[in-house]
C-alpha cells in the first residue's frame, strides 16, 4: 500500500495512505493508461457491482491498482462503452459519484 507518516511539529503523526494521490499522479504523466482512483469511482464501482453484477470483486480489491484496471475494463465491456477510455469512465463515475454521493462521507 502507499503510506507516508505525515510530518507535525518535526515529528512524525499520523500514517495515511495516500493511493488515490499516487493514481492521480500516474495519471497526469499517462491518462490515456492510468485511470485514478477516488472514494467517488469506488463508491460507483460498487453500486453498479452490486446492482448489475458486472464483475466479481470486493471493495478492497479496488486498492489493488491492476485488479482496478481489470475491472474499469469489465466495466467497459460490460456496457459496450469499448469507444470510451479509461480517462472517460473515470470522468463519467467521478461525476456521477459527484452528483449522486454526499459531499461529507462521515456526516
Amino acid at each position: 500500500m502507499y503510506q507516508f507518516a505525515e510530518m507535525s511539529g518535526g515529528k512524525y503523526g499520523r500514517v495515511r495512505d495516500c493511493y488515490s494521490f499516487v493514481t492521480k499522479y500516474c495519471h497526469c504523466h499517462t491518462p490515456l493508461i492510468f485511470p485514478i482512483y477516488d472514494r467517488y469511482v469506488d463508491k460507483m464501482l460498487c453500486y453498479f457491482g452490486k446492482h448489475d453484477r458486472f464483475a466479481d470483486f470486493q471493495e478492497k480489491d479496488l486498492k489493488d491498482y491492476r485488479r482496478l484496471k481489470e475491472i474499469l475494463e469489465k466495466f467497459r465491456a460490460y456496457y459496450g462503452l469499448d469507444s470510451y477510455t479509461l480517462e472517460d469512465l473515470d470522468k463519467y463515475l467521478w461525476l456521477l459519484g459527484k452528483e449522486y454521493l454526499p459531499k461529507n462521507p462521515n456526516k
